[in-house]
């Protein structure tokens, strides 16, 4: 036989709570009652904060950058690590005489961990960047309220303090490490500075710069070298002059037909030697296209269309001008001995014929032919002087574009390094202005907002906490005893329970006077149900 299971409604529970009440509120009591000592009976554990404003620097950033580029958080982590080290804290605990009770039983690694748990720094704010941050806290928590406020406030001036030396030890490794790379550049500077100067020195008048200076003086070498040879064809000009005055002063002596033969033939050979050379249309064309030349290395360079062809013209005209030139000298120097052993024949057929009163005036004559003579003597030697001048010119501008092309590729390795040696050195005195910077205080800094009070109410234990976990606790007690008590209790509290266990009609109930008017109603009610049902059945 299968035993029923009677199914409770809240009316059910309700009785129930109301008739194990005991067993409910006793519990709780006494569970609130041990939480209040266990609150009592814990140690109290106070927290001390202190806020850090971080402050930018003072002077602009436009006018002196900070080498000092992490983030506030990576130098909080940086700074977090020196200060919560053992020996920094080891140093805080013996100042303060922390954990006195216990550093007799544990060992000071287990201390310097305690303390190092019991310290918290937090950010508050954080900008736009992410670069910079508005603040940060540090926290303290220990058992004497007093001292704990003394802890937070010496990790905050330690904070401080470091971040100021790690701030200014950056600075400083930055400069030194710009001064000691910024040393073996300036040697290789110097070393390639006098690689330049020996090249100048050596290559000195064929160097790019020079070719218009070295056109202008070729330009004005052949001006002279003209100049000079017109006082050649002048001065012999004048020899022959004053030789033929010789001649025809000898010949006053007497009319003889042999003197005035010879007087004819100096005439005829002062023509020979006044006669000019006509000037070579080749030689002339390619005068001018030298000059053409000159004028356009002034104004382009040696790659312009212009100054190429210039330049092959020349070459194709250089040989048949040479060539010219070396006849008209072969043949202009022919003459000139023709000239000479005539002359000299002359004077000896004509040194018999002076007559007496013309010594004087003959000696005049050989004076101005002696130094007309000199003259032209000299002023060859000073052609000669001028044709290896403009050789040497000539062959400075022919050997500058070589010389050009060797002086680029050693002047840009110098431009190279020069580059990097300035631009290493304005770093370096960006770095020592930032390192005066931070050593004048004037750079980012900590600054105390709210220093740490001594805090007046614990943070642990939390009362409110410990008293409802007891109130709960007691509860679940008391209301697992409440059912386990009623689980016991095998009578009838009401007729539902005689009608459904047993399985007879209640046909009366007498009244507990000691229920509630509610109570003894809600029984008459039930009991008058019950006889309806009899009755009902009995029909």
């Amino acid at each position: 036989m299968i035993k029923k299971r009677r199914l409770f409604d809240i009316h059910d529970y309700i009785e129930m709570a109301l008739r194990r009440k005991w067993y409910v509120i006793i519990p709780l009591g006494v569970s609130l009652l041990v939480s209040f000592g266990v609150y009592r009976y814990l140690p109290k554990i106070y927290k001390a904060t202190t806020l850090i404003l971080v402050q930018p620097q003072t002077v602009p950033e436009n006018y002196v950058r900070s080498t000092i580029t992490d983030s506030v958080v990576g130098r909080l982590n940086t700074i977090s690590q020196e200060i919560l080290s053992r020996t920094r804290l080891e140093k805080v605990i013996h100042e303060f005489n922390l954990y006195a009770d216990l550093r007799n039983n544990v060992p000071m690694e287990g201390i310097v961990e305690m303390m190092r748990n019991a310290v918290e720094v937090k950010v508050e704010g954080r900008s736009p960047n992410e670069r910079t941050q508005n603040s940060f806290s540090i926290s303290y928590e220990g058992s004497e309220p007093r001292t704990v406020m003394l802890v937070t406030n010496k990790l905050a001036s330690l904070f401080i303090e470091e971040n100021l030396r790690v701030r200014e030890s950056q600075a400083e490794g930055t400069s030194e490490f710009l001064t000691k790379e910024l040393k073996p550049m300036e040697e290789k500077l110097k070393e390639k500075e006098v690689q330049v100067r020996n090249f100048k020195e050596r290559y000195m008048g064929q160097l790019p710069q020079q070719v218009d200076a070295n056109l202008r003086i070729l330009e004005r070498l052949q001006q002279q070298l003209q100049t000079t040879s017109e006082g050649i064809r002048s001065a012999e000009d004048r020899m022959f002059v004053v030789q033929n005055q010789i001649e025809e002063l000898k010949g006053q002596g007497g009319k003889s037909p042999a003197r005035r033969s010879r007087g004819e033939r100096a005439s005829g050979i002062e023509d020979i030697r006044t006669e000019r050379t006509p000037e070579d249309p080749v030689i002339t064309q390619w005068n001018q296209l030298q000059s053409e030349l000159r004028s356009a290395q002034g104004r382009y360079t040696e790659n312009h269309p212009d100054i190429l062809d210039l330049k092959r013209k020349i070459a194709k005209l250089e040989p048949l001008a040479k060539e010219s030139l070396e006849k008209q000298n072969a043949e202009r120097e022919a003459r000139l001995k023709e000239l000479k052993s005539r002359r000299e024949a002359d004077s000896e057929d004509l040194s018999l014929a002076i007559e007496p009163g013309s010594e004087k005036l003959l000696a005049q004559y050989s004076d101005r032919y002696n130094e007309a003579q000199l003259e032209a003597k000299r002023l060859r030697a000073e052609e000669e002087n001028i044709k290896k001048q403009i050789a040497i010119y000539q062959k400075r501008i022919e050997d500058t574009p070589k010389v050009e092309q060797e002086l680029v590729l050693l002047t840009r390795d110098y431009d190279l390094m020069r580059s990097n040696y300035q631009s290493l050195l304005d770093k370096r005195i960006q770095a020592q202005l930032a390192e005066n910077l931070e050593r004048k205080q004037q750079g980012e800094q900590f600054k105390v907002l709210d220093p740490a009070r001594i805090p007046e109410t614990p943070i642990k234990p939390d009362v409110r906490k410990i008293l409802y976990m007891g109130a709960l606790v007691g509860l679940m007690a008391g209301v697992g005893l409440a059912w386990f008590r009623e689980s016991l209790d095998q009578s009838f509290h009401t007729e539902t329970d005689v009608e459904f266990y047993l399985g007879i009609p209640v046909i009366a109930t007498i009244a507990n006077r000691k229920n509630e008017n509610g109570r003894y109603r809600g029984l008459q009610r039930a009991g008058q149900e019950t006889q309806e049902r009899s009755r009902a059945e009995t029909f």
